[in-house]
Parts: structure tokens; C-alpha cells; sequence
């Protein structure tokens, strides 16, 4: 079938499946169907005929860039992010706008999980989450400050791939946090993933991966606030991995890395504060009340607050690279368990918030399951620039299990 008639049909689908979904909050026209027949027998481009979903926290010149807001509602901007015309430069189309939390906060969108509609799919890449889940699009890309990639993916049972802190560029992506700001992809599979990865950061396979990684089983620093049947989920599978023959360690980080989560935490307010304070002084009563308080509240945080954070994760970032010099990834939960019921929550960032603070690359992989027979993420963590490496691990686990 030509690829003219797939781009059709897909956006009938997309438009069909979201009445429910409500995933997108834009789906592409005629424009992307004509960039289609472009794309036809393209083999020289990496990307050529993918179709990907944006998250509407980035700029899309042809299509409406909200940012999740009504204060934003109307808004077009000039020209593409970054990683938007890239992924076009290398022969992506792009089909949709995906929800997202205002201004990738905390306020929850309408999206409604595949796995389950009753429960949340996460924030703030919620529609990318469910897009990808739904099986709409076989990559879509977010962004991630403290959770909003990896939880939504271990929500949602997907692919989720927060790479190295500005490995993909952040040009044209709203900011929020810009320490801790983040583009990621979720996709279905690891192979998807790492070829949008690889086409957008040309030349970063520095090293061979090994054929068995050597991993660290890492249960802290917030084992006691994930539910009991998702210890016994990654428990067995780290059991199955080690009798298929994986090298894996227990781990105890230091005692005080849990401050990391308390630092990233001061961080995303202090910054988000400044951020998001055209809007706070602008359109105030136009916010979602609960994101004014929260940029209110985030006063308290000052300069100095701000700066001792910063060198905490700062001298955070050297241990942990001293501790990976002995291993190729950290095993750790990507979630405290299964999405939580109902929607008026996006479900707690607490496993994620260290590892973004630290900047390190974060794969979720959808292998394991709760007591309700969810979706919980076996979350894999690798030292910084080890991207295409760990992608490399996600793939040989996933076969694994």
C-alpha cells in the first residue's frame, strides 16, 4: 500500500480512537498526508514514513502549540523546536499533538489510560504515553523534569527513554526546570526508540555493548514507598535474569541519596517559579488554580536554596559515575507500582526525581505486572552519554524476560 494511503488510514484511526483516548489534542490534516508521497521509496532518509506524535509542550509550526494552557489556546509559533525539524529533516511525519499536564506540571489532562481507563496514565506526557500504548504511533516524544516520561511509560506499559540531560535539544520546548528539563521518546518497542535516538544524535555509539551487561540491583533510595507487589515484580524478575545468566549485583547506594530527591525537588520549584512567572503575573486567574498555588508555594525556595541544591546533585553526579565504573546499568523499579486509580492525580514522580536530577540516561521496559495485572516498568539507569550503550541492555533484557 503506498504510504499515502498508510498516513491516511492511520489519521482515521487516530481520529476515531481518540473520542475516547483523548490523547491527541491536534491530529494532522492534508499537510502530512502530502509529506507522505514525499517520502515514498526514501531509503536514503533514517526515518523516512515513521509517523510520531508530538507532545504539546513543543513548538510545531504547521500545527497549534499550546503548552497545555488556555492561556495559549490560539497560539502558532513561528518555526519547529529543534528536535521537531530534525525528526522531519530525517523523513519523520509528524500526525498529531499529544496532551500534556499545563505547562508539564501537575494539573491532570483528559487522557485516558489504554491499560485500563479508570486509571491514570501519568503525567505530564500522559497523551504521548497513551498514543504509543494505544498503539496510534509507534514513537511519540515527551519531556521528562522529574518523572513525566518513565512514569507515564511504566503506567501505560510502554517504552519510556529519558536520555542524557541535553542529548536531544531543548530549542523550541516550553521550559519548566531548565536543570532538569529533558526531551525523551516512548515508544513500543526498545528498537524504535533507539532508531529515532540514533537518527537524531548522529554518531553517539562510541563503544561496543558488552554481550552481557553487568548490572546493579538497586532497591533505594525510596524502596519503602513502592507497593509490596511491585518489590515481588522486579525481585522475580531480577531472579529470572540471573538464571538466564546476567551478572547482577545487590546494591546499596549511599545513605544520603535520597537527598538527591529532596534537591531535584527544590530545583523544579525554584526554577519553575521563574520559569512560569510571565504567565503567574499575566493571566494568573487563567492558570489551573492549583499550578498558581504551587507557583506561590514555590517562593519560599530562595537563591542560596537553589544553589546548595545544585551542588548536592553536582557532587551526586561524581559518586555515581565513580560507582558505574563498575557496572554497565542500575536495575531499579521505574514506579511505586501500577498506575493509580482515577484521574485526578498523574501518580508520584519519587523514583525518577534523583535519577533526572542527576542527568543520567533512564530506559523503562513494560516486562513487568501488578497485582491487578497492570503495567509496572522495570526501570534500567546507565552513567551519562551511555545512551546508545543502554539501549543495547534494554533490548538484551527484554529478550531475556
Amino acid at each position: 500500500m503506498p504510504l499515502q494511503e498508510i498516513c491516511r488510514d492511520r489519521l482515521l484511526r487516530i481520529r476515531a480512537a481518540n473520542a475516547e483516548l483523548r490523547a491527541f489534542v491536534y491530529i494532522a490534516n492534508d499537510e502530512v498526508i502530502a509529506a507522505a508521497g514525499d517520502m515514498e521509496g526514501r531509503t536514503d532518509l533514517p526515518l523516512a514514513g515513521m509517523m510520531v506524535a508530538v507532545k504539546d509542550i513543543i513548538d510545531t509550526a504547521d500545527m497549534p502549540t499550546a503548552y497545555g494552557s488556555r492561556l495559549y489556546s490560539d497560539h502558532r509559533p513561528a518555526m519547529d523546536a529543534a528536535v521537531v525539524a530534525l525528526l522531519k529533516a530525517a523523513g519523520a511525519l509528524i500526525v498529531g499533538k499529544t496532551a500534556t499536564t499545563e505547562f508539564a506540571t501537575w494539573p491532570p489532562t483528559e487522557t485516558r489510560n489504554p491499560r485500563n481507563v479508570e486509571h491514570t496514565p501519568g503525567g505530564s506526557s500522559a497523551g504521548s504515553a497513551a498514543a504509543v500504548a494505544a498503539g496510534l504511533v509507534p514513537v511519540a516524544l515527551g519531556t521528562q523534569t522529574l518523572g513525566s516520561v518513565i512514569r507515564p511509560a511504566s503506567y501505560c506499559g510502554v517504552v519510556g527513554f529519558k536520555p542524557t540531560y541535553g542529548r536531544l535539544p531543548r530549542t523550541g520546548v516550553k521550559a519548566l526546570a531548565e536543570s532538569l528539563d529533558t526531551v525523551g521518546l516512548l515508544a513500543g518497542h526498545v528498537r524504535d526508540a533507539a532508531r529515532v535516538f540514533d537518527a537524531l544524535v548522529v554518531g553517539d555509539a562510541a563503544e561496543a555493548p558488552s554481550a552481557s551487561p553487568r548490572l546493579a540491583f538497586v532497591r533505594g533510595p525510596h524502596w519503602d514507598v513502592a507497593s509490596a507487589d511491585a518489590h515481588q515484580a522486579i525481585e522475580a524478575a531480577v531472579t529470572r535474569l540471573r538464571a538466564a545468566g546476567l551478572s547482577i549485583a545487590d546494591v546499596e547506594m549511599d545513605p544520603d541519596f535520597s537527598e538527591v530527591t529532596a534537591a531535584a525537588r527544590i530545583i523544579h520549584d525554584y526554577e519553575m517559579r521563574r520559569s512560569l512567572m510571565p504567565e503567574f503575573i499575566a493571566a494568573r486567574a487563567k492558570l489551573d488554580p492549583s499550578l498558581a498555588v504551587g507557583i506561590e508555594r514555590a517562593a519560599r525556595w530562595n537563591a542560596a536554596d537553589h544553589r546548595r541544591a545544585l551542588q548536592l546533585v553536582e557532587d551526586h553526579r561524581q559518586r555515581f559515575s565513580r560507582l558505574m565504573q563498575g557496572f554497565d546499568a542500575v536495575i531499579c523499579l521505574a514506579a511505586t507500582g501500577e498506575a493509580p486509580r482515577g484521574r485526578s492525580s498523574t501518580g508520584d514522580p519519587i523514583m525518577n526525581a534523583a535519577w533526572t536530577a542527576l542527568h543520567a540516561p533512564c530506559l523503562t521496559l513494560p516486562l513487568l505486572r501488578g497485582a491487578s495485572n497492570l503495567p509496572i516498568g522495570l526501570q534500567l539507569v546507565a552513567d551519562r552519554f551511555k545512551d546508545t550503550l543502554l539501549l543495547a541492555w534494554g533490548s538484551r533484557v527484554t529478550e531475556l524476560l
